[in-house]
């Protein structure tokens, strides 16, 4: 992280007097506010050298970008956010609160206020009676969403498509949404990405993600890449899975892991296996260990063993519920379970290993692939009642002279 405590001629001496808290943005114009402090924390460092930064770190920051981020009036991409934040010396873990700050102020900028609806002009047939002319009619800004839908929907596309761009976010996924996703889709095609993309977080999941699905996925991987990744993750949820798959992997790591905190995991199990191996694997490694061990799939212990990062295979194993471990090491080879049993902690192995029922002559052949030694360092590792039960099963194989490591 940038060294930001000593004066420069970029700037001056940092300000440990000035606190700017994330924590309490809930606006754009707190958020630019709260930007504002953190370059004054940070010595007020000029656009110019912030610029240059960031550059240094293979990130675009313009100055214009930058100025427009603290002004308070323009919601900043959230990459934007995150690049000022880490060139203004922030700690990685501070990194989180701001990611949060900027989604509030999304949320409050497009979701939770009332956007004033515009009137569009709308060219009808004259009544009957009035000689075949035809005359001007201004939709009114009170209609109904579905009568200000069927006018709408009589238009040319492209005209269509234009008057639903002047109307507010609400206000307009209201009226696609009395479309339908067919016409819903081919109208927001013509439309401008920001508007689209915040008419998607407007409506259901459910309605934005049929209209998705009939787009090319560079529309839609640009669209939802852009999105809060809660709203993210919720639309991509309703998506064919072999779509959602796709999605994730070609996104950004830090976009990928802060949208797979969203998904349940049952999803994310089914998304690893639209993928190859080598795209599974990736999409595991993006994931917090924790994450990565409620992921439910045989093809799990498969990927691990072939990691290339051993360390972080065997935290995932040994983070990972020995009831649900247990029966992949059921399914998988002879080879993949012993690999497993090999790797996994000692405490880690002595609660797989109670699972073994010795009734079962075929797990007999089990504990004497594990070896003794490794079953020795099982009991001392965990709690006494759990450690009688591998002692138990250890007697039973080698017989009632196996010694009690503890004693």
């Amino acid at each position: 992280m940038r060294d930001v405590t000593s004066p420069s001629a970029a700037g001056g001496a940092a300000r440990p007097d000035l606190r700017p808290d994330p924590e309490t943005v809930t606006s754009v114009s707190e958020l630019g506010y709260q930007l504002r402090l953190l370059r004054l924390a940070a010595g007020a460092p000029t656009l110019r050298r912030m610029e240059a930064w960031a550059a240094e770190g293979g990130t675009s920051l313009p100055r214009s970008t930058i100025s427009n981020a603290m002004s308070g009036r323009h919601l900043p991409a959230l990459s934007t956010v995150l690049a000022f934040v880490s060139v203004c010396g922030c700690p990685a873990h501070e990194i989180s609160r701001w990611r949060a700050a900027w989604q509030r102020a999304y949320a409050d900028r497009y979701m939770h206020s009332s956007d004033p609806v515009r009137s569009a002009p709308h060219v009808t047939a004259a009544p009957p009676g009035d000689g075949g002319a035809e005359a001007a009619d201004e939709v009114d800004a009170e209609a109904t969403d579905g009568v200000l839908a069927a006018r709408i929907a009589s238009l040319p596309l492209v005209q269509s498509a234009e008057r639903l761009t002047a109307l507010g976010p609400h206000r307009a996924a209201a009226i696609l949404t009395a479309l339908g996703a067919g016409p819903a889709s081919a109208r927001m095609a013509l439309m401008p990405h920001e508007q689209t993309r915040t008419i998607l977080v407007v409506m259901t999941p459910d309605l934005a993600a049929e209209c998705m699905a009939r787009w090319n996925e560079e529309r839609v991987l640009s669209l939802v890449s852009d999105m809060a990744e809660d709203a993210a993750a919720a639309r991509m949820t309703e998506l064919p899975q072999a779509t959602a798959a796709g999605l994730l992997i070609r996104m950004t790591a830090s976009k990928r892991n802060t949208i797979l905190t969203f998904l349940a995991p049952h999803l994310v199990s089914r998304l690893l296996a639209e993928l190859s191996d080598d795209d599974a694997l990736e999409l595991l490694r993006t994931m917090d260990v924790r994450m990565a061990a409620r992921v439910w799939s045989d093809r799990l212990l498969r990927l691990l063993l072939a990691c290339a990062d051993t360390a972080w295979a065997v935290d995932v194993l040994n983070a990972k519920d020995p009831g649900s471990l247990f029966p992949m090491l059921e399914r998988a080879t002879d080879e993949e379970r012993f690999a497993t049993f090999r790797m996994v902690d000692p405490e880690q192995r002595g609660e797989l290993i109670r699972f073994i029922e010795p009734d079962e002559p075929r797990y007999w052949g089990w504990m004497k692939a594990i070896g003794k030694d490794s079953v020795t360092e099982a009991i001392e590792a965990l709690e006494p009642a759990h450690a009688a039960d591998v002692l138990a099963l250890a007697r039973q194989t080698w017989g009632p002279s196996f010694p009690d490591p503890r004693q």
